[in-house]
């Protein structure tokens, strides 16, 4: 059905955490990365709301999900504590998580720390550099992106990062969700460094046998964030999804895209 969530929110450790859904079937969790903000998961609520109750949320401490107090580097834990929050406020005992890039480093902590209030987990594009054979490199580059945002702004520091994106470039791309000036200075100050240079503990997720697929567009190509993928699965002994479009293509290509995280679902749950 078209868009029409519920809209919530729930207290956790200090934060108003805003989520919202809409649809019935097994809980199924958006997680955002860079800027935090959910509503670029919004395209796909309408495509996949007769199979799942489709959520998400902003994350904590962007955008209307305010904290009390000064904001504060990003906890990797305590973001994927915040997930069990909504599942638990939605009455749920286990749920289905989605996390792209930032977000899915938030999924694998999940992973590896709370397995038992996961069903199925996807994610996409997480940037584990430390995993390639270039991780030096990309070690490297954080740091000197961190310096180019702490000397000339988000802008200047988003620019130089962009120069390793690929795959866009499409007038599509003109309805990518934007983070507001202050999620992206909380990004940089606070998340950026943990987004781009700690690897959850994938042998961890293994030895909790949590159901989980690893997935990489089309359209991203080589990129680092793609290549990632390769390492994961590997590790992971687990399958790599090719699905539509760039790193964004959930957003652009959201009827493709969800019609693909349904079938790759099916292929988790299948092999269990």
């Amino acid at each position: 059905m078209p868009f029409n969530p519920t809209y919530a929110s729930v207290l956790t450790e200090g934060c108003d955490l805003h989520y919202w859904y809409q649809g019935s079937g097994p809980l199924l969790v958006f997680v955002a990365g860079g800027g935090g903000i959910g509503r670029q998961y919004n395209p796909l609520f309408e495509h996949l709301d007769q199979k799942f109750t489709v959520c998400t949320y902003d994350r904590r401490q962007t955008n209307d999900s305010r904290v009390t107090g000064q904001k504060k580097l990003l906890n990797p834990a305590q973001q994927a504590r915040d997930i069990i929050a909504i599942c638990k406020a939605l009455g749920r005992e286990k749920t289905c998580v989605f996390g792209n890039s930032g977000g899915g480093i938030i999924a694998f902590q999940f992973a590896a720390s709370y397995p038992e209030f996961l069903d199925r987990v996807v994610v996409h594009e997480a940037p584990t550099t430390a995993l390639l054979d270039d991780a030096t490199y990309h070690l490297n580059r954080a740091f000197e992106l961190l310096d180019v945002y702490r000397a000339s702004g988000t802008t200047a520091a988003f620019l130089a990062f962009s120069t390793e994106l690929k795959g866009f470039g499409d007038p599509s791309d003109m309805q990518l969700q934007r983070p507001s000036e202050e999620d992206m200075q909380n990004f940089w100050e606070n998340e950026f460094l943990q987004f781009t240079i700690y690897c959850p503990d994938l042998k961890k997720i293994t030895d909790n046998k949590v159901s989980i697929g690893v997935a990489a567009g089309v359209k991203s190509a080589d990129a680092f964030y793609a290549r990632t993928t390769i390492r994961q699965s590997e590790i992971l002994a687990c399958p790599r999804f090719l699905v539509a479009g760039h790193h964004g293509g959930y957003e652009v290509e959201p009827e493709e895209f969800s019609a693909q995280l349904v079938k790759a679902f099916q292929v988790l749950d299948e092999a269990r």
